[in-house]
């Protein structure tokens, strides 16, 4: 069966965070379900370029599924026991454990069956996500949130993020580039916080990936 989204849930010692970036993760699926269902949005019934669109099997399906896969970057902490919890309570559930830090987002490049994946490594605030995801469901190549959410074709993200040493920051860095380079850009929303610190830090996790210290991208 073909998947409409992927939610990937990138994870380093987040045994707190998880339950709550899961909760704010499942709140994105289920309204896009609602919302596709009433028909409050629609894809575009266009043809794209082969790198961006995938095959003609990833046509519209009348009704949106989706999955969610947990990265964990090694985790220390009670991790594991939390995500077999929500293994229990969630078929749409894929857990990897052991990887690398810094290799979240490119192992879940490389396992997303979604057609639109939506890429966080924090609790984030589902009306971002949401915005995102539709954003990219209603024709954009990728969505922004800076520091927060990453929403994208799955072309995109296979062609941007999987070789990608680095955190959600790095790869959305990525993605603008790749974009750029086909005269495009992804849609932008900037968070709320706007503060100087926060602008500060987005700035050395990107800065991080260039320096080859992508690992310590994280949110």
């Amino acid at each position: 069966m073909s998947v409409d989204l992927t939610i990937a849930l990138c994870l380093r010692d987040d045994e707190r965070r998880l339950p709550v970036m899961a909760k704010a993760a499942l709140e994105v699926a289920e309204a896009l379900i609602r919302e596709h269902a009433a028909h409050e949005w629609r894809e575009p019934d266009t043809r794209e370029e082969a790198w961006i669109a995938g095959s003609a099997a990833d046509r519209v399906d009348p009704n949106l599924n989706y999955e969610l896969l947990a990265l964990d970057e090694s985790s220390r902490d009670n991790t594991l026991s939390v995500l077999s919890i929500l293994h229990s309570r969630h078929s749409q559930l894929r857990s990897f454990q052991t990887l690398t830090p810094g290799t979240a987002v490119m192992r879940g490049a490389r396992l997303a069956r979604g057609r639109v994946w939506l890429i966080v490594d924090a609790p984030f605030d589902p009306t971002h996500g949401l915005w995102a995801t539709r954003q990219v469901f209603c024709g954009d190549q990728a969505a922004v949130v800076p520091g927060e959410v990453l929403a994208l074709r799955r072309g995109v993200g296979q062609a941007a993020l999987g070789w990608l040493d680095g955190g959600l920051v790095s790869a959305q860095r990525e993605v603008e580039r790749l974009l750029a380079s086909h005269g495009e850009r992804p849609a932008w929303s900037p968070p709320r916080d706007q503060a100087l610190r926060s602008r500060a830090r987005l700035f050395m996790r990107g800065r991080l990936a260039q320096l080859g210290f992508g690992q310590l991208d994280r949110g």
